[in-house]
């Protein structure tokens, strides 16, 4: 029991993911969170479903968060990429947040050998979606 208790203790603090919110032009919200990957998403994950739902929750939650963890980074090459083109922003309006899906009529650009992933540059964020689900997995 102790040991569980301390285990909660110490990767309590990786469910507390750093958020940074701001406010472009007063319409658009960029929220955008750092889950750190594969390995810090399952043991978040695992830690918060095992005190929700006990051990079937923490296969589950630990499951999920790898999901999570995984599918928020998307290369170096991708951010090199989307960083370096010279287009024009694009009016929005809307909040965008990671994982998340952005609404709209939306023209979306793709990413040369990353057909996994599609970008726009909406109110003056390089945002980058999954391609199938238009999930915002990286704002630059």
């Amino acid at each position: 029991m102790k040991n569980y208790l301390l285990i909660l203790g110490c990767c309590s603090t990786l469910l507390a993911a750093p958020v940074l919110a701001q406010t472009v032009d007063e319409q658009t919200t960029v929220v955008k969170e750092h889950h750190g990957g594969t390995a810090k998403g399952a043991v978040a994950g695992a830690v918060a479903g095992a005190v929700v739902a006990g051990p079937v929750g923490l296969v589950v939650g630990g499951v999920a968060g790898a999901v999570i963890g995984h599918t928020v980074a998307p290369p170096t090459e991708v951010r090199t990429y989307v960083t370096t083109q010279e287009v024009a922003p694009v009016s929005y309006g809307r909040p965008i947040e990671v994982g998340h899906p952005v609404d709209g009529d939306v023209t979306w650009r793709e990413i040369p050998d990353y057909p996994r992933y599609h970008w726009a540059y909406l109110d003056g964020h390089r945002v980058v979606v999954d391609s199938e689900t238009h999930n915002v997995v990286e704002v630059y």
